[in-house]
């Protein structure tokens, strides 16, 4: 669908402002719905907002531990958002059947409904992670966990849904003023909403990697500890594995008592080396 939406969009772009189809600028082709084209990018850019509240809505209701009552208000905002946007496409295609007044009166809510989902999604997955992070914290779970910081994942995901915010709000402002840079801003949503998911996947694994390491705090190495007892042709090998900072070996030769009596002990580093 947004292969379709891009290929629309290039094509609006050209007949409006090479072509010039419909004068004296190309905003007025842009607000020419009779236009198939222009119908089409409203349709597919309505499906596609639909599609990303709707998976939004589906995250919280597993990060709410399957919890329906959470999501009840995001879900009528959905429905509403169905509604709204229904009777705004119906207007555009066909001006005769909703009155002017009405058209207008749903038009100005497609953009505060947008608002008011991305917020109330974004705020209650937030808040789940915060309070996550909060009981990990009172129980101390946090100081032996390699995971990554929840406050982490809370920050990422609200910088990240930030972005569609920001866009609705200004094409909001733009639209009360009916400015024409509203056409340009609209043509932003789709790829906007695909940066917003893009960048919560990659910041989020980004920042895990980090995390871990900085748990890891170095390579692994194997340290062999090999005793042969004077006299006897029996060898006793202890073989541990530690994760360790990269700091040099230093080396030891000592000699440990044992009920048997002392053996030596040599410690080989990663490569086999006896130091």
């Amino acid at each position: 669908m947004i292969t379709i939406y891009t290929f629309i969009n290039l094509y609006r772009g050209i007949r409006a402002y090479a072509q010039n189809i419909v004068g004296p600028n190309p905003v007025n082709y842009y607000h020419d719905f009779s236009q198939w084209d222009n119908f089409s990018f409203g349709i597919i850019v309505t499906l596609l907002v639909w599609h990303a509240d709707a998976l939004v809505i589906y995250r919280c209701f597993v990060i709410w531990g399957h919890n329906i009552w959470v999501i009840l208000f995001p879900v009528v905002l959905l429905l509403f958002s169905f509604v709204v946007n229904c009777i705004t496409l119906t207007s555009f295609k066909h001006p005769d059947a909703v009155p002017a007044a009405v058209a207008g009166a749903f038009i100005q809510m497609v953009y505060p409904i947008n608002l008011a989902q991305n917020i109330t999604t974004t705020s209650l997955i937030a808040y789940r992670i915060w309070s996550q992070h909060y009981k990990a914290r009172e129980s101390g779970l946090f100081k032996v966990a390699a995971g990554m910081n929840l406050l982490t994942v809370v920050r990422i995901i609200i910088e990240s849904a930030l972005i569609f915010t920001v866009q609705q709000l200004i094409l909001l402002i733009l639209l009360e003023l009916d400015h024409p840079a509203q056409v340009i801003l609209h043509a932003t949503l789709v790829p906007s909403m695909g940066l917003v998911f893009v960048l919560m996947t990659l910041r989020t694994h980004f920042a895990r990697t980090d995390t871990e390491g900085r748990w890891t705090g170095g390579r692994s190495t194997n340290h062999h500890t090999t005793g042969q007892r004077p006299g006897n042709s029996s060898v006793a090998v202890v073989t541990t594995r530690t994760v360790t900072e990269d700091m040099p070996m230093h080396v030891i030769d000592s000699k440990v008592p044992n009920d048997n009596g002392p053996y030596d002990v040599i410690f080989e580093n990663s490569k086999g080396q006896r130091v």
